[in-house]
């Protein structure tokens, strides 16, 4: 079988994990050396600078930045990767330019993930800054708050009267600058860089009003031209008369990059108050998935279905990505306190299922659109419904108070930590089957070499991250095991904090804790 005639997922026949001590051990020892392996492909494959001539000035989904940023995630979670002999900072410095890049700043190009992005570099540079004592250079810091402008300068608005297009996305647009700028705050600077720094920071509020009002005229011009019966209350443009569900171009990574800011950017208790606004959308969301057994439709409106076997089951476009924001929102207190409504598990329920029934992908072990990023989305949800119970009981409590009765509460008590951690690993195991980590396949192939086989979004950069993250969550998971043995707290264990500290979440696509890493 030729891999142009493969399908678009093979029928999943895998076994989930056993949730154990021993089986759990195996399975880190089998991801950490995968991770490594992984790493030193990476290093070979993808040479320091000095080998490509010209340095590639592209954004962090598919260029040279976001392999350095995959060795930057690599090294804060170093130490829980075994026995590795890499330098992963030293791998990331090597790879990330000192000087530059000499592209222009496009209004349509505001984010650092996407293609031609004058961001991703100077981005690159200040996290790989280990200390909190050095100085960042003034050119990066220009750069940024030239960017910044740019994005808040840029109407939603084009000549001919439309919505400007991916104007608010996070491959291009301000969702993935605010994303960006949420991850730099985190940081800790020299008191002159901290004083640059600062008017930027301060612009974040503006940034998501802008995105805000995006969606909301999107809403409005979606209602005009299709009625208000399908219109989510916060809809942003993909492309001509289309509005992307999805998380790299539409509401789902928009939303995700929205509920990351800080609670009082988001609702202030005056003039601002965006957080019915965003929980009514995700609830849109939810009803959309549930509609369709699970599946979440690439675009409103539907538009080139009938082209498919059947819908896409990838973070990009597919029920990934609802789940991803979902596993976002439930981390999130004030908004899943206050505004949980019980269509959000049911999503997750019957999303996850379309993701372990669907998610062996043709396409390959990424993170965008293959396994890896299908089972990081699991893994996201793993950590929700394995730690925040008591955020949970808060939510349902306060929703039978709004509502009076739990009664319309679909049954979800299937779902539990160790359904989704048993998935998300076996399908990160079964990453290892695809190229270009595994290339003994190639007389007849089952997946697809990646377009850049290399890169974070679409090559084994990103899938290294998944398994790194893994290990992490499966150590933290091994420690928790051990106290509630013992009857002791997690929040007082100081090696289960340190654990947690080293969690990172789909690269560029969501939001853990912070990191500091994007």
């Amino acid at each position: 079988m030729s891999i142009k005639d493969a399908p678009q997922f093979y029928p999943n026949s895998l076994s989930p994990v056993q949730v154990d001590t021993g089986t759990l051990e195996a399975v880190l020892k089998q991801l950490q050396e995968a991770v490594n392996h992984g790493a030193r492909l990476i290093e070979t494959e993808c040479p320091p600078l000095e080998a490509w001539g010209k340095p590639h000035n592209t954004g962090f989904y598919a260029g040279l930045p976001g392999v350095a940023l995959a060795f930057l995630r690599l090294d804060h979670q170093a130490k829980s990767l075994g026995d590795s002999h890499l330098n992963f900072h030293q791998l990331a410095i090597e790879r990330i330019p000192s000087e530059g890049p000499d592209v222009p700043i496009l209004h349509e190009r505001v984010s650092p993930f996407g293609s031609s992005s004058a961001l991703a570099v100077p981005i690159l540079r200040i996290l790989a800054s280990k200390s909190s004592d050095t100085t960042v250079s003034n050119d990066d810091v220009e750069c940024i708050q030239e960017v910044v402008q740019t994005a808040l300068s840029n109407s939603h608005m084009v000549s001919h009267g439309s919505s400007l297009m991916g104007s608010d996305e996070v491959l291009f647009g301000r969702a993935g600058l605010l994303w960006a700028l949420l991850n730099l705050r985190l940081r800790s600077y020299d008191d002159e860089t901290a004083k640059a720094l600062g008017p930027v920071f301060e612009q974040i509020p503006r940034l998501v009003d802008m995105i805000i009002a995006g969606g909301i005229r999107g809403h409005k011009d979606f209602a005009l031209n299709h009625g208000d019966e399908d219109a989510l209350p916060l809809m942003w443009h993909w492309k001509e008369d289309r509005y992307s569900l999805g998380a790299v171009h539409g509401i789902a990574g928009i939303l995700v990059s929205l509920i990351a800011c800080k609670p009082e950017e988001l609702s202030n208790g005056t003039e601002r108050n965006y957080l019915p606004l965003i929980a009514e959308t995700i609830t849109g969301l939810c009803n959309i998935c549930i509609a369709n057994n699970g599946h979440l439709p690439t675009s409103l409106p539907p538009h080139g279905s009938s082209r498919r076997s059947s819908p896409l089951v990838q973070i990009c476009h597919g029920s990934p990505g609802i789940l991803n924001l979902l596993a976002c929102a439930r981390r999130n207190g004030p908004l899943v306190s206050d505004f949980w409504q019980p269509e959000w598990d049911k999503a997750i329920y019957l999303a996850s299922e379309r993701v372990w029934e669907e998610g062996i992908l043709s396409k390959g072990g990424g993170i965008c659109h293959g396994i890896a990023g299908n089972a990081m989305s699991l893994l996201l949800l793993h950590d929700s419904f394995q730690y925040d119970e008591d955020t949970m009981e808060t939510a349902r409590r306060n929703y039978f108070s709004r509502m009076g009765s739990l009664d319309s509460a679909p049954d979800t008590s299937e779902l539990s930590g160790d359904y989704f951690l048993a998935r998300a690993l076996a399908l990160l195991l079964h990453a290892r089957e695809t190229p270009p980590y595994n290339n003994s396949n190639q007389g007849s192939p089952l997946y697809w070499m990646p377009d850049r086989p290399y890169s974070l979004a679409e090559g084994l950069s990103g899938t290294v991250c998944a398994w790194a993250n893994a290990c992490v969550v499966i150590q933290s998971r091994l420690r928790s095991m051990q106290l509630q043995q013992r009857m002791c707290s997690l929040a007082a264990d100081v090696k289960f904090q340190d654990y947690e500290s080293l969690k990172l979440a789909i690269p560029i696509l969501a939001y853990h804790q912070p990191t500091g890493l994007l």
